[in-house]
């Protein structure tokens, strides 16, 4: 028996991504499609894999451009469902056929554009709860202030006091509860549920890695963002004198997201 170690092992994995939705295959529409629903996204999906959906589609796209348009928002695309010669054309553009038997269907709240961004292919294994992840801070930034230490085990991250403009925090396998504001152009991030003791006027993703039963509470919402499991809505008007600047929570229902006021 050899007992050499190898230099190459395989081994099971599973794989999260977004799914991109082609509803055109126009390359300039899609391009004018994405650039807009990454605007409003600010960086939640920044870094994720991307499998596009083409299965729509009769012709394909110009494959080059569109690649170089996903890298260009740090969205990789790592394969393609597809059909016939679209198919084709893909593989030779070096994106492989991938099978999306397993994926949970979300489409996001917005009207179908071009492209659709808001669809996990595959949640991951989950992880323990032992490995409860740092806050993490957008680039450029400044530190996020006042963090309130996280014992080993604990599925929630605190933050203690506000966050500023430019300030990201990401609570990887936990929940996270801020005590204080979330001001505009602050990002909060968690694989659970979201608690904001304060103003919530920047953005939130709960269930981050594709739980839909995660949501988001705060005891004033006036948010820019809201998202759940990848399906996110933009907050551009004045919400109804029920929910603007009241305390409400955000959920998934019915692959729709809700708003609604928290009870007195």
């Amino acid at each position: 028996m050899n007992t050499q170690n190898a230099a190459l092992e395989f081994k099971s994995a599973t794989l999260y991504a977004l799914r991109a939705v082609l509803h055109s295959d126009d390359t300039e529409t899609i391009i004018e499609s994405l650039n807009q629903r990454m605007a409003d996204a600010g960086s939640f999906f920044a870094g994720e894999s991307v499998v596009i959906d083409a299965s729509g589609l009769e012709t394909a796209p110009a494959w080059d451009e569109l690649l170089e348009a996903f890298s260009g928002h740090q969205l990789p695309v790592i394969g393609i469902v597809a059909s016939g010669e679209v198919a084709q054309s893909a593989l030779e553009h070096g994106l492989a056929n991938v099978e999306l038997s397993n994926a949970t269907q979300k489409t996001t709240t917005a009207p179908k554009a071009a492209v659709e961004v808001a669809e996990p292919v595959e949640k991951p294994t989950p992880v323990p709860k032992a490995n409860t992840a740092a806050a993490e801070p957008a680039k450029n930034t400044a530190p996020v202030a006042a963090l309130a230490p996280t014992p080993a085990g604990s599925p929630t991250m605190v933050i203690e006091g506000p966050l500023r403009s430019g300030q990201r925090v990401y609570a990887r396998d936990a929940d996270l509860v801020v005590m204080g504001v979330v001001s505009q152009g602050a990002e909060v991030i968690a694989d659970g549920n979201i608690h904001v003791y304060g103003p919530l006027r920047g953005k939130a993703m709960a269930g981050a890695r594709g739980d839909a039963q995660a949501r988001i509470f705060t005891t004033s919402l006036d948010a820019e963002l809201v998202a759940v499991a990848g399906v996110y809505r933009v907050i551009d008007s004045a919400l109804p004198s029920t929910l603007g600047k009241k305390p409400a929570m955000v959920f998934l229902k019915d692959q729709a997201l809700r708003l609604e006021p928290l009870g007195d």
